[in-house]
């Protein structure tokens, strides 16, 4: 199995880390990785993780609902339910962006938000590494593998819904998407946030850590270092308050051995309702959406 070790910082280029925590793969195979500090920005990565082409065999499960249209538990049918509801909201966020032009989802999963996309009637691309997503995906939409691989054009949005912690080149990506931008194009990017109070409760249990699938682990400080290296600018900060109840309800059942009981449940709503009370006042809740301009 091909490991590999971060030893340079993509954001900062310090190679000074600290070692923070050891979290569980609770996705796939159960294997145990480290989570480290950048001394430099505050940058979380997971390091050794899997090399990139090794990483897919981390994917390979039941329970990765995002490249799933199922469910196979209570978690899996509430995170479908609420996902019904979030591409809608989503949607409006980037409607005053679009302009009348064309949206790009990058790691756009089973298309989810792409087909919500063409309900207003937009012209709409996706890119999604994973065969398995791309199988599931409408033939009417226009998706791809790779940047690469794409018509040449321009967008007037890109999306990464919780896609750019899975990314491996992290800056290349990012310069890559600026260039595929119009002038007055705009980036969504929405990212967990581990300073938010959910993840301090959880800790090394917190599921939005996800090893190895999240390399990156970012705070605002971090994502606001990262874009301006990249000569883009933070328009705009929103949260994903819906987030953090998904994501308590999965942190407990993970800190306690797999099993969710109702007192368990009870505990992580009253978690994730504490966490977007506290984080609303300085914008620091579960999960973030960075509007992004050049």
């Amino acid at each position: 199995m091909g490991i590999e070790e971060v030893v340079i910082c993509p954001v900062c280029e310090s190679n000074s880390f600290t070692h923070k925590h050891t979290s569980k793969d609770y996705t796939a195979t159960d294997e145990l990785f480290h989570v480290k500090q950048c001394n430099g920005c505050g940058l979380l990565v997971t390091s050794p993780r899997p090399s990139l082409d090794t990483a897919h065999r981390y994917y390979q499960s039941k329970h990765y609902i995002s490249h799933t249209a199922t469910a196979s538990g209570l978690l899996d049918s509430i995170y479908l339910i609420i996902r019904q509801f979030t591409m809608r909201w989503k949607f409006s966020l980037i409607r005053p962006y679009l302009l009348g032009g064309i949206l790009l989802d990058y790691g756009c999963g089973t298309g989810n938000f792409l087909q919500e996309a063409l309900k207003h009637n937009c012209t709409v691309y996706g890119i999604e590494p994973s065969l398995i997503a791309r199988q599931k995906i409408s033939p009417v939409i226009s998706v791809t593998s790779s940047l690469e691989e794409l018509p040449p054009t321009h967008f007037n949005v890109i999306t990464l819904w919780h896609v750019l912690e899975h990314v491996y080149p992290l800056r290349e990506t990012l310069r890559k998407l600026k260039t595929l931008l119009t002038d007055r194009g705009t980036i969504i990017i929405a990212v967990p946030n581990w300073e938010s109070n959910d993840a301090r409760v959880y800790q090394e249990h917190w599921a939005a850590y996800d090893v190895p699938r999240h390399l990156w682990h970012f705070s605002k400080q971090s994502m606001t270092a990262l874009l301006k290296n990249e000569g883009l600018t933070i328009k705009k900060i929103i949260p994903m308050n819906l987030d953090a109840f998904y994501v308590s309800l999965l942190s407990k059942k993970n800190s306690n051995g797999g099993r969710l009981t109702p007192q368990g449940s009870i505990s992580a709503v009253w978690t994730a309702f504490v966490s977007n009370l506290k984080g609303s006042r300085e914008k620091n809740q579960s999960s973030l959406i960075y509007v992004v301009q050049k």
